[in-house]
């Protein structure tokens, strides 16, 4: 991760070099372009709920309020800032302290959401962001209960939506709101705030 992370920071800094040399300014019928991007999330609450199985009363579940470590994350984003932009992103996101206080069985989580997202410029530099995709999550990984050591606790998947607004000047900050569900009720959400940036897209 920390290589795929300085590879994209590299691309970035070159990109930008780049367009700084350029002397002719770009018309705006050019063509689109893409850029790489680098983000991180920081997580205002999650909760996360495991397929439920046949010998459960109820669905396993656990969540977290503030994370106390940021989400890191990586992509692509093409387009033109004044009007619809698109983007591929992937991250990886661990929640130390993520449990159920109802019936306590281990504590952690981890996920990896898969989104694509179409940005939509409002006027000046806010924008919102609508898009999907899917998410791998994982509850219970550490501090595990004697009687739950020996249970399987793989990763289980949901098709997730996602819904944002932000603001972007170079960097871009923005509130975003993802649920996601897959068969046996398992449900994943995410609330927070992503900082992100990525080199200049064509005016």
């Amino acid at each position: 991760m920390k290589n795929i992370l300085l590879i994209l920071t590299l691309l970035i800094i070159a990109n930008n070099i780049s367009i700084g040399q350029d002397a002719p300014k770009l018309n705006s019928d050019a063509r689109f372009r893409f850029s790489p991007m680098l983000f991180i999330d920081y997580s205002l609450y999650h909760w996360y709920q495991k397929p439920r199985r046949s010998m459960d009363r109820s669905p396993k579940s656990m969540g977290q309020v503030l994370n106390v470590l940021p989400g890191l994350g990586g992509g692509i984003i093409l387009g033109k800032k004044t009007t619809l932009l698109f983007s591929l992103e992937a991250s990886v996101k661990y929640f130390p302290f993520s449990l159920d206080l109802e019936g306590y069985e281990g504590m952690g989580a981890v996920s990896f959401p898969v989104l694509a997202n179409f940005r939509i410029p409002l006027g000046g530099f806010v924008f919102m962001q609508v898009g999907g995709g899917v998410q791998w999550s994982q509850i219970n990984i550490h501090n595990r209960t004697a009687a739950n050591q020996q249970q399987p606790n793989p990763f289980f998947m949901t098709y997730v939506g996602e819904l944002a607004v932000g603001i972007e000047e170079g960097v871009f900050i923005l509130y975003f709101a993802r649920f996601g569900y897959n068969a046996n009720q398992s449900t994943t959400l995410d609330i927070g705030l992503r900082i992100g940036l990525h080199s200049a897209l064509w005016d």
